[in-house]
């Protein structure tokens, strides 16, 4: 980085790349139907970012990160302007991680695992918005935002700051001083209002994939295994056919969104447990292609995590926790090939879990979808070497049990799996 002689202006050049490999076991059938491709072996590039950070004239952050990954034709993966001239209200603008959850809030190369829980795939991750927030007593944050739910508006229906999002957090060992401790707790609201655009599924042909449809909500097995093994579509349409003006993919489709979440974590010197309960409900409806609405009134989802974490190594994780949230472990001795040094080891166990309640019944009802699994737990071993604060390498071991046998989407294969099984390999860097 660079930094002026006034010490009042910086530059710093950050980046991050998380490079992995996937073996799967799941028992579903080997196929060369496209959909079938998430449950495939495979190496990936789940991140590689770019960008600059830094200050202007002491009380303006900025930062700018270029995203080189995913189908998003927006690669800006964060950028944003803070001013923090009162250091308990500073404001925000741009695009940004939403003040949501402890697990969200703790950075990508950070995490305990590979990947984050089910509930952070409800969360509203990161938005176009403004927010304000602060640590007006040490152990005590607060933040408050207002977001789009995308980068452009989809139709004049879309007011700006549309979605809301507030979080509070409160650690009294900060607040008594108890050295060597965490305990955390906090609770999260997003709420409002957003639109999504129908599209025409063409898959496989057959006439249920040949009309518009909205998808409203999608879940992935964690570990990055099967990628639909829950999803509910809103239907845009009621005749095949192809996209012309005036049909169902003109039409937005309205959502309207509440979701809460409530965190704990205690750690004492090397050990942490973190626990987070979620709850989402969404409805929506959408002008058909026959000029009705089509709506759906019921969708509500729940999650919830326990994890443990320990530093083989001794690490403290109080050392770790800073504005109501963790970042990342600094090994007490950093690993030298040939020379003296262990780095940081840690050992952890998840168990994880989501339900839904719609999408259920027999296949005659338009709600059931045989692919769709309503419930599913995993239980997620890690282990984690972090060479120095810049590098690591990480192994995960994932086991989801789902609660109705599913199948892969747009496979005309009757095979059914019940489980699934994981082991993926990350080697990271970030600076």
């Amino acid at each position: 980085g660079w930094v002026s002689a006034d010490g009042e202006n910086n530059i710093n050049l950050t980046g991050m790349v998380h490079f992995d490999a996937h073996v799967i076991q799941s028992g579903l059938p080997r196929t060369t139907d496209k959909d079938s491709a998430s449950v495939a072996d495979q190496f990936e590039f789940r991140r590689t970012r770019l960008g600059v950070n830094g200050t202007v004239y002491k009380d303006i952050d900025y930062e700018l990160i270029i995203n080189g990954t995913g189908s998003d034709t927006n690669i800006v993966d964060t950028g944003f302007i803070n001013f923090r001239g009162n250091k308990n209200a500073q404001i925000r603008v741009g695009r940004f991680r939403q003040p949501y959850s402890l697990e969200s809030m703790t950075r990508d190369a950070s995490i305990d695992f590979m990947e984050r829980s089910y509930g952070d795939q409800l969360g509203p991750q990161k938005l176009l918005g403004a927010m304000v927030w602060g640590e007006p007593v040490q152990g005590f944050t607060y933040a408050g935002s207002v977001a789009q739910s995308g980068f452009n508006e989809l139709t004049n229906a879309d007011n700006i700051g549309g979605l809301g999002t507030t979080r509070l957090t409160l650690n009294p060992a900060e607040l008594n001083k108890l050295d060597g401790q965490v305990i955390h707790m906090g609770v999260s609201n997003h709420f409002g209002k957003y639109e999504i655009t129908p599209t025409y599924s063409l898959n496989t042909g057959s006439g249920v994939d040949n009309v518009a449809r909205a998808t409203l909500l999608t879940l992935r097995t964690e570990n990055r295994g099967l990628a639909n093994a829950y999803r509910v579509q809103l239907n845009g349409g009621t005749t095949a056919g192809t996209a012309t003006y005036g049909s169902a993919t003109n039409y937005a489709a309205s959502v309207y969104k509440k979701l809460g979440d409530l965190e704990f974590a205690y750690a004492i010197d090397a050990f942490k447990y973190q626990t987070e309960y979620s709850k989402q409900s969404l409805r929506a409806n959408v002008l058909t292609y026959a000029g009705t609405t089509n709506s759906m009134n019921g969708l509500n989802v729940t999650t919830s995590y326990h994890e443990f974490v320990y530093n083989l190594t001794g690490e403290k994780w109080s050392d770790a926790y800073k504005g109501g949230s963790f970042s990342g472990i600094k090994p007490l001795s950093n690993f030298n090939l040939g020379q003296s040094g262990t780095g940081a080891w840690q050992l952890a166990v998840r168990y994880s879990t989501y339900s839904a309640d719609y999408a259920t019944g027999t296949s005659t009802t338009t709600a059931y979808r045989n692919e769709n699994a309503e419930s599913a737990n995993t239980i997620t071993y890690g282990v984690n070497w972090l060479l120095n604060p810049s590098a690591a390498i990480k192994v995960n071991y994932a086991v989801t049990s789902f609660g109705r046998a599913v199948k892969i989407l747009s496979n005309t294969d009757s095979t059914t799996a019940n489980n699934e099984k994981v082991i993926s390999v990350r080697t990271q860097i970030n600076f």
